[in-house]
């Protein structure tokens, strides 16, 4: 781990960051309370939690949230994005989260975009998401980077680029 992303991290724990969008702090505050347990988020406990803050979630609200993305913790932005692909999730929320996945996955730090790859296909395919030509090439292009980088395999390179590809509207 180099120094920089250790100052990072150690300096968003100590001093959280403090949105001016009460839905997006109420999120990350859920979150970061509950990060240590997120293979026990149920129905009737803390994924009906994590459902009722997002809910709600207008456009403006997931404008302001990917507006200040690089405020959120990694490892939080990871806990997001798996807890969409919950079936139960899935069945409440009425906006497309496969979408909010892809943007996601290109945000996501470059070195750590691995974590969310796995499940970009079914993030996508879940929502039946309506992926935009833009975000399209920008997905072309992360996989591309990530395969240049060495992040991901020959393999996981080829089966993503197949999958965007034939994603084309």
């Amino acid at each position: 781990m180099n120094i920089h992303l250790l100052k990072k991290t150690f300096y968003k724990n100590l001093f959280p960051p403090k949105f001016g969008n009460e839905k997006i702090q109420a999120l990350y505050h859920f979150v970061a309370q509950n990060d240590s347990n997120i293979e026990h988020w149920e129905v009737g406990g803390l994924l009906s939690e994590f459902i009722e803050i997002i809910k709600d979630f207008q456009e403006a609200d997931i404008q302001y949230f990917f507006e200040r993305i690089s405020l959120w913790n990694s490892y939080y932005l990871v806990i997001i994005s798996d807890k969409f692909l919950e079936n139960h999730v899935r069945s409440v929320i009425k906006y497309d989260l496969g979408l909010i996945y892809a943007k996601i996955f290109l945000l996501y730090e470059d070195a750590d975009s691995y974590y969310l790859i796995d499940n970009l296909e079914i993030a996508i395919t879940m929502y039946q998401s309506k992926i935009d030509k833009a975000t399209l090439i920008d997905l072309l292009h992360k996989i591309e980077l990530l395969y240049y980088k060495k992040l991901i395999t020959k393999q996981q390179h080829d089966y993503h680029l197949t999958f965007i590809n034939s994603l084309n509207p």
